[in-house]
């Protein structure tokens, strides 16, 4: 439990500084950019996003998935993840450099963007190593080591990316080098300190085991690309890329959330896969879950209530219309925070295609409502529909998991967690008065950390021992 909930706190840290650098530059780029280029940058990277997926075959979760397994040769599966992933990453690049005309005029209706098209498709697999040689930071049990990593990549591709576009003016062109910049930097970083677990050695059957492990995902992979990503580009396509940029600044104020997905999926593998033989695994599991969720409670209430305000300090006026999502976005986004927790017991029972289901079906009526009710009712639709898939999966794996008789969650957890959105959204609607909404703000989360600190203290002992 310590060492999860120590790994838990690094790993929040390091994505807390990610986060909060990325919205901090928020005014900086909205006030340069204009809303068609942020909107640009928003549809190229969604893009890119399943460019991804099909460019790493999920092959670096079925390598995670054996690290601690026995009789593992760890040093020859490492060197056939490495091999295998690279190899892909290059096929699918050329194959996209080669078409890359096609996609812009054709597909994308971006004929005047095609230089920073071409700069982050060469992310493509440099983002793809960069995630393998950080899982085995993880995996490795190295979270401080996986921290200077990400905050030294972090540091340079700001650099570049602020230069390029404060002092030189060179548009969007120059978040993308930066990007790319600092993926370079960080896998030279992780592959160092992975040094004695490569080699020129490749093996086909754990090659084959590693993608019987990750293929069934990919269905899963693609879902959670249609839910994150597809709907930014059929407003980018169908209303306009300046409404599109509109959308993209409430996403980056809802990636809040992502400050506690990535830190808990970081410590929760690990954690699932070393202790869930565990007598305790259980009971630690259910008082983890309990203590994110009332985390959640205060981070969407907290968000939702003062949207309004938040745009406009971090924006700028031209942007205020993001603030209506950005209430409507947070139930998604927090329950795609607990996603993992939930399919602990597909994850441990290796019985993925459960996770693909799941994945599919919220998805599929998430692609089914927007491309039937956006076109009338307009990018409303986009979060509403996204809020619903995501009960649709987080129900389907819940029943999964329960089935397997590994952990058992309480529901009633996430019911609440409903409920706390909607009203939340209500008070959003009403436009009460700034004063009255911090007045409610305070009064709830204090009564949430109340709970937390009297339920849970065992977190905040941990967390100050760290400190110290």
């Amino acid at each position: 439990m310590f060492q999860f909930l120590k790994e838990f706190f690094i790993y929040g840290m390091t994505s807390m500084m990610s986060k909060l650098v990325a919205i901090f530059l928020m005014p900086i780029y909205t006030n340069i950019l204009t809303q068609e280029e942020y909107g640009v940058m928003a549809l190229l990277t969604s893009c890119v996003g399943i460019i991804g997926m099909f460019s790493n075959l999920e092959i670096h979760t079925g390598i995670a998935r054996d690290y601690y397994e026995e009789g593992i040769d760890r040093k020859k599966l490492v060197s056939t993840g490495f091999f295998s992933i690279l190899s892909v990453s290059l096929l699918v690049l050329i194959f996209m450099l080669t078409t890359l005309n096609f996609w812009a005029d054709n597909v994308l209706d971006i004929s005047n963007y095609k230089l920073p098209f071409f700069v982050i498709l060469l992310s493509v697999p440099t983002a793809n190593l960069n995630s393998y040689f950080a899982t085995l930071m993880r995996f490795k049990k190295k979270p401080l080591l996986y921290s200077t990593g990400t905050l030294l990549q972090l540091l340079i591709q700001v650099s570049i990316s602020v230069v390029g576009v404060v002092v030189l003016r060179y548009g969007i062109v120059s978040i993308f080098s930066g990007l790319l910049i600092g993926e370079i930097f960080a896998i030279l970083f992780f592959a160092y300190f992975s040094r004695y677990e490569l080699s020129f050695t490749f093996c086909l059957p754990y090659l084959k085991r590693a993608l019987l492990y990750g293929i069934p995902l990919l269905p899963a992979v693609l879902a959670n690309w249609i839910d994150g990503s597809f709907g930014q580009i059929l407003i980018g396509k169908f209303i306009s890329k300046a409404d599109l940029g509109v959308y993209s600044v409430a996403l980056s104020f809802v990636s809040i959330f992502s400050l506690i997905t990535l830190s808990l999926k970081n410590a929760w593998l690990p954690f699932l896969y070393e202790n869930y033989k565990k007598p305790n695994f259980n009971s630690q599991a259910i008082g983890l879950y309990k203590a994110v969720v009332i985390v959640l409670f205060i981070i969407v209430v907290s968000l939702s209530l003062l949207s309004k305000e938040v745009v406009i300090l971090l924006s700028n006026s031209s942007y205020v219309a993001a603030a209506q999502y950005i209430s409507l976005l947070c139930l998604p986004s927090a329950l795609y925070l607990l996603f993992p927790i939930v399919s602990s017991g597909i994850q441990i029972t290796r019985e993925t295609k459960y996770t693909a289901i799941a994945y599919v079906l919220g998805s599929l009526f998430n692609l089914l409502s927007m491309v039937l009710f956006m076109p009338k009712f307009g990018i409303i639709v986009v979060p509403l529909s996204l809020s619903l898939s995501r009960l649709i999966s987080y129900a389907i794996l819940y029943i999964f998991t329960r089935q397997k008789k590994i952990l058992v969650l309480p529901n009633q957890y996430v019911v609440v967690l409903v409920l706390c959105s909607l009203f939340s959204y209500f008070i959003v609607l009403c436009d009460f008065s700034l004063w009255w909404r911090i007045l409610f703000v305070a009064v709830f989360d204090g009564i949430m950390l109340f709970i937390l600190n009297k339920k849970f203290s065992i977190l905040v002992s941990v967390l100050l021992k760290i400190k110290k």
